[in-house]
């Protein structure tokens, strides 16, 4: 029970710091100390980790790809590639606001971290033409962005998910998909709807496809060695980067590339991220917490909704909430509809989890007020929540 308070109280002190406006990335580091504290580890455990999480290759990877990715956009910005994005979305979406949700979507399709990262300069121009405050930019490039990860079968989620419990991908990502159907539902009619459309658009779609393929080239680069040819995305990243930077090289500023992909915030945001899972590895929080509510003898339903969603909110990740909960969950499995319930409620605990990257970057991108952002997404999250369980409970 204890490693349940220990927990949530490190994660309200999270919370807490960022409602008070300090830097995420510190926010995020001194919770990660309160949990070492907590759990009793000494000063030089504290700094032990640390040094391990920031030098072990999954930060050096999740950096390097970050890093390759704003240097991407820093490139493509340059080159007025950003904006030829936009003049494609014009002609793709003559009504421009479902671009607002349809390159999020496309981004979406490609499993990365900090995927939100490459769809919100994308999608900014268009949005600051609606007049969107920051909040709604950061909601609307969050929401669409992550309508995939119930179904889409590249995700790590849904194969670890399918190898635990027995099930083929094609049954899971197919049972799922309905959850992807009421994401995108919800978030046109949240985030798209009322923005008033403007008047006698047309669009030219062959136009539109020329200048969208010839943009977009280096990320479609990036999703074929990464997600096609199945290599690491830090390659993939990698590639895509060089695509894009030596047909262009003599025209950019080298030293602008740079300073955007390496900016000190960002990187130690990362850094604090990965502390904070090593922290809860190092303490086996994590995996001590699903026997602890166990424990607790609560209906088996609520166990099942409860133990994904507090895994999925703590690290923010979708496979981790699959990976540390269904194999102790699975006796309880006795149908799909309680796989779906299990999955959907770490899902939503993912989504709003403070230390999900897609989530902090685009709050980051487009300075905006991460407690406003948690106050726009509530209602649609209840409202997506409340139909994905009517859904399961068909199932």
């Amino acid at each position: 029970m204890n490693e349940l308070l220990y927990l949530l109280l490190s994660f309200g002190v999270i919370i807490g710091f960022i409602r008070l406006k300090v830097n995420i990335g510190v926010s995020i580091f001194l919770g990660s100390l309160l949990l070492g504290v907590l759990f009793g580890l000494r000063p030089v455990e504290l700094l032990r980790s640390f040094y391990v999480s920031s030098t072990e290759w999954s930060t050096i990877r999740l950096i390097l790809i970050i890093a390759l990715i704003m240097a991407l956009t820093s490139i493509l910005s340059q080159i007025g590639y950003l904006k030829m994005m936009e003049q494609a979305t014009k002609e793709l979406f003559p009504n421009e606001k479902y671009s607002l949700a349809a390159l999020p979507a496309l981004i979406g399709l490609m499993p990365m971290p900090a995927g939100a990262l490459v769809s919100a300069p994308m999608i900014e121009t268009v949005a600051d033409k609606f007049n969107l405050p920051p909040e709604k930019k950061t909601i609307t490039n969050y929401w669409f962005r992550h309508m995939w990860e119930h179904s889409w079968p590249m995700y790590q989620a849904i194969i670890i998910a399918s190898a635990i419990l027995s099930i083929s991908v094609k049954e899971f990502s197919s049972k799922m998909f309905p959850l992807t159907v009421l994401m995108a539902i919800v978030g046109y009619l949240f985030f798209l709807k009322p923005i008033k459309s403007q008047d006698n658009e047309r669009g030219n779609i062959k136009d539109g496809l020329k200048l969208f393929l010839k943009s977009t080239y280096p990320i479609i680069v990036i999703i074929l060695i990464s997600i096609v040819l199945g290599y690491d995305m830090v390659y993939g990243a990698f590639v895509g980067f060089l695509s894009a930077l030596i047909p262009h090289f003599k025209k950019i500023d080298k030293k602008e590339v740079l300073k955007y992909a390496l900016q000190p915030k960002i990187i130690f945001l990362l850094i604090s991220v990965m502390y904070f899972k090593k922290l809860l590895e190092v303490t086996g929080a994590v995996e001590a917490l699903p026997a602890t509510i166990l424990e607790l003898n609560l209906p088996i339903v609520l166990v099942i909704t409860l133990t994904p969603f507090l895994v999925g909110l703590i690290t923010g990740i979708s496979f981790a909430y699959v990976g540390m909960t269904f194999p102790l969950l699975a006796p309880f499995f006795t149908g799909f509809d309680k796989i779906a319930l299990a999955y959907l409620s770490g899902y939503m605990g993912m989504l709003f989890s403070p230390v999900h990257l897609c989530l902090v970057f685009s709050a980051e991108y487009y300075k905006a007020d991460l407690g406003k952002v948690y106050k726009t997404m509530l209602i649609p999250g209840f409202v997506f929540f409340i139909l994905g369980v009517l859904y399961v409970s068909f199932l």
